[in-house]
C-alpha cells in the first residue's frame, strides 16, 4: 500500500463513544426542547472527527418517543430530495438494541433524513436499506414530526420520531440505543457525531454508532 493510499486515522476511530440521552417530561407538547437546556445538548465531537463544528445538537426520550434539536450557525441554502446529502439535512441513526456484533443493519436498526424545507411535500422520512431478510417495514412518514425556524443565522430544527417509529423501542426494558447523526450542508462537508463518512459507509455500520444510554 502507497503512503497516498493509507486511511485517514482520525482520532474519533480509536474510540467507543458512549454518552447520556436524558428524559423528557411526556405531558409537555412538541416542540419541547429549547437551545437554552444544556442538559440536553450533545457532546461536541468534531475535533475527534477533525471536523468544523457548524451546528449543535439536542435530544431527549420518554416512552412516547424521541425529540431532537438542531441548532445550525449557518444560512440556509437550500435541500436536494434525490440525494439529501447534497443539501441541507440532518439523518439521525438508532439501534434500538444497540448490537455491536454486527457489521450490517438488522431489524432493529433505523436511518431517517430530516429536510429544513419541504420537497413535493416530503420533509421527513426513513430510508433504511437491509441485506438480509431481518428487517422492518418502513415506518409512515406522516407519522414523523419536523419544523423548522429560519432567522438571519441559521435555522433550528425539531424533530420528533414517534414510539411507533422505532421498531423494538422499549426503554422500560432496554436501556442503551446505538446512535450516530450526519447534519448535512450544500456548501461544506458534513458534521458527524462518531462515524466520518468519508472513512465508512455509516448506513451500514450500526457496530460503529455511538452508544447512548437512556437516562432518567
Amino acid at each position: 500500500m502507497q503512503p497516498e493510499e493509507w486511511p485517514i486515522l482520525r482520532p474519533i476511530n480509536f474510540f467507543q463513544f458512549t454518552g447520556e440521552c436524558l428524559f423528557l417530561p411526556p405531558q409537555n407538547l412538541f416542540p419541547y426542547l429549547k437551545p437554552s437546556q444544556e442538559k440536553y445538548r450533545f457532546p461536541d465531537t468534531s475535533s475527534l472527527c477533525d471536523e468544523e463544528h457548524f451546528a449543535e445538537f439536542y435530544m431527549g426520550w420518554n416512552p412516547l418517543g424521541i425529540e431532537a434539536l438542531i441548532h445550525v450557525h449557518e444560512l440556509y441554502q437550500g435541500v436536494s430530495l434525490t440525494d439529501v446529502t447534497r443539501g441541507d439535512s440532518v439523518e439521525l441513526f438508532f439501534d434500538t438494541r444497540n448490537v455491536k456484533t454486527s457489521g450490517y443493519n438488522t431489524r432493529f436498526c433505523h436511518h431517517f433524513f430530516f429536510l429544513p424545507e419541504s420537497v413535493e411535500g416530503v420533509s421527513a422520512q426513513e430510508i433504511t436499506r437491509f441485506r438480509t431478510e431481518d428487517a422492518h417495514e418502513l415506518c409512515d412518514p406522516n407519522a414523523l414530526r419536523v419544523s423548522t425556524q429560519m432567522d438571519k443565522k441559521g435555522y433550528q430544527m425539531h424533530i420528533f420520531i414517534p414510539s411507533q417509529c422505532l421498531y423494538g423501542y422499549d426503554p422500560e426494558q432496554i436501556d442503551r440505543m446505538g446512535f450516530t447523526y450526519r447534519i448535512n450542508r450544500m456548501k461544506g462537508v458534513p458534521q458527524h457525531f462518531s462515524v466520518v463518512t468519508q472513512e465508512y459507509p455509516i448506513e451500514q455500520q450500526p457496530s460503529l454508532w455511538s452508544s447512548i444510554r437512556l437516562k432518567m
